[in-house]
């Protein structure tokens, strides 16, 4: 599931998928509306959320982080009394939301009503603000991640560097993803996932130009959505992706392993926003409801991500012992939150991505 492709497409180009029509989700005018993501919310907290608050859900999920931003860009299309006064995205989108004004800040006097707002660590509390105003509230996150087939390689992959060994060769699947794949040869060559102003540093970049030419001689193919049916198909041994996905592929191959690279990896996290010009006292209700500790542990033991929560001491121990979701300190240590880059910046992170591509670079 893409979740990073749009952190390199240009604002102008977004803009225009602003006026698709899509189908209202909604046709209860006396509740709580929220868009969210598949799988994210169990099913039985919405139900708890309703006997404790005595305020009425109707919930619509979404199958892709894509879907759920085309439906916020629709916000405006749809009829105030069945547009949803909450939506989930990606934080990869947040950026361009607040830049199309889509949403709206969360206040100081709503973040009153977040409580467990101020409980969050300060890693998710800067990722949502910018200039001093909060935009979202995250309540649930993961990482970028190697699958791979431990009946095919006769190795254990742990770092970025395994990516590039022979038995690998046309045997490896990376997201059709300028930032993930980059970032992931600037983590190898030690650097961070997202460094600024690449061709002015002639001896990295040189460096990295070769690393990604050669890891791209390694690549069957490139995909953001079907990496895993490849790898389970036998067409790959190794895919990189996103942990969110992996969890549901190791279920139905026990062959498959995941691993959070030693060197360090991205972080990804989805959001609560709320669209612009919505009432959002209920909502607020809702957004700390999935912080409490006891919901904290449900995200986080149903559902294939972690809670953005501090507050996780009723996550079964069978759970925390998962490698995939609570790996070491050590390695979140060296893990980074991608953010923005400046215009030039990108400029070139796409310049490099179109010659990799195309078989230029």
């Amino acid at each position: 599931m893409d979740r990073r492709k749009f952190l390199v497409v240009s604002g102008a180009a977004i803009a225009t998928l602003g006026g698709c029509q899509l189908s209202n989700p909604f046709d209860q005018r006396d509740r709580l509306r929220i868009l969210g993501m598949l799988g994210a919310i169990p099913s039985k907290v919405i139900n708890q959320f309703e006997s404790a608050s005595k305020i009425k859900i109707e919930f619509k999920a979404e199958n892709a982080p894509s879907k759920l931003w085309q439906e916020l860009q629709n916000y405006p299309n749809v009829a105030k009394e069945k547009a949803p006064h909450l939506i989930s995205i990606g934080d990869s989108w947040l950026d361009q939301a607040i830049a199309n004004s889509l949403i709206q800040p969360i206040t100081p006097d709503l973040l009153e009503k977040i409580p467990k707002w101020q409980k969050l660590s300060p890693l998710w509390q800067q990722s949502v603000t910018r200039n001093n105003q909060v935009w979202g509230i995250p309540y649930r996150w993961g990482a970028t991640a190697i699958a791979y087939r431990s009946d095919k390689l006769k190795f254990k992959i742990t770092q970025w560097s395994d990516l590039w060994r022979p038995e690998l060769k046309l045997k490896l699947s990376l997201p059709d993803d300028a930032r993930e794949v980059i970032g992931l040869v600037l983590k190898k060559m030690g650097q961070s996932y997202q460094l600024e102003n690449l061709v002015e540093r002639q001896d990295v970049f040189a460096t990295l130009t070769q690393e990604l030419k050669s890891l791209n001689s390694q690549v069957l193919t490139y995909s953001s959505d079907n990496y895993l049916q490849s790898l389970l198909a036998d067409d790959t041994f190794a895919a990189v992706g996103w942990t969110s996905d992996m969890h549901k592929a190791q279920r139905q191959n026990p062959n498959l392993r995941v691993v959070i690279p030693q060197d360090g990896t991205s972080l990804w996290s989805d959001l609560w926003v709320i669209p612009k010009g919505e009432a959002a006292i209920a909502a607020t209700e809702w957004m700390n409801f999935c912080l409490t500790p006891e919901i904290a542990a449900q995200i986080t033991s149903l559902s294939e991500a972690v809670s953005a929560s501090s507050e996780l001491d009723q996550v079964p121990a069978s759970v925390k012992a998962d490698p995939i979701k609570f790996f070491s300190q050590d390695i979140l240590a060296k893990s980074e939150l991608i953010a923005p880059l400046s215009p030039s910046t990108l400029t070139q992170y796409k310049d490099l991505w179109t010659k990799l591509r195309s078989g230029t670079i």
